[in-house]
């Protein structure tokens, strides 16, 4: 009995969590098709004007290492790292991207080592946000903030002629909008509407950016 009542007093609280990730959800417009959009040619069109969030996972890791230390994100020995095969992923997007005059302005990270070295590999900068950070294992309270804070970087137009590049985990885009990022390397394109919300516009492969610039 004690244990129902504790259940009940907690019971209001749970409710109101789970509302304002239901309400996040559709805010982004919940569980887009990632399999539908445009074709690559018309993406990096589009990308060349400006004006979209390009999400990216991670480059690839190395699976033989695990996080064992959330509390000191700024030590990569403690962490999953990229892998060697990564780091050269992550230089070969950054240079397809230069090669196809697609305009970068921020790039903003998840403090995790991993994403701080993709951004750095591939666009020589990176500006970290504890809002990317890897949110597994957190309770529903941090997740729905996590989400929320997604969803707002989502729906905040890029600099005038720039595009915006997040670098974050699996989890964090799940969350948001519905979509898993898969694999380690896939960028997904958003474009902001109306300053609070946003459209899921489509997916590049960390292949289609250089097999798009090879073909130039």
């Amino acid at each position: 009995m004690r244990y129902i009542r504790k259940y009940y007093r907690l019971l209001p609280g749970l409710l109101l969590i789970l509302t304002l990730m239901g309400l996040i959800q559709e805010a982004a417009g919940a569980s887009p098709d990632e399999t539908a959009g445009p074709q690559p040619e018309s993406l990096i069109k589009d990308l060349q004007a400006g004006g979209f969030l390009v999400y990216f996972r991670h480059a690839e890791t190395d699976r033989s290492q695990v996080d064992s230390d959330r509390n000191n994100l700024s030590n990569c020995s403690t962490q999953r790292n990229l892998s060697e095969a990564g780091r050269a992923q992550a230089r070969a997007i950054g240079k397809a991207i230069r090669s196809l005059s697609i305009p970068v302005g921020k790039v903003i990270t998840s403090p995790y080592c991993r994403a701080k070295d993709t951004a750095q590999l591939a666009f020589g900068k990176a500006e970290i946000s504890y809002d990317l950070r890897f949110g597994v294992g957190d309770d529903a309270e941090q997740t729905a903030y996590l989400s929320q804070a997604l969803v707002g970087m989502l729906s905040t137009p890029p600099e005038k002629g720039t595009n915006t590049v997040l670098v974050s985990h699996t989890a964090n885009l799940k969350e948001a909008t519905g979509i898993w990022p898969k694999p380690e390397g896939a960028a997904y394109i958003f474009k902001p509407v109306d300053g609070e919300n946003f459209k899921y516009i489509g997916r590049l492969s960390s292949d289609a950016w250089s097999g798009m610039a090879a073909s130039l």
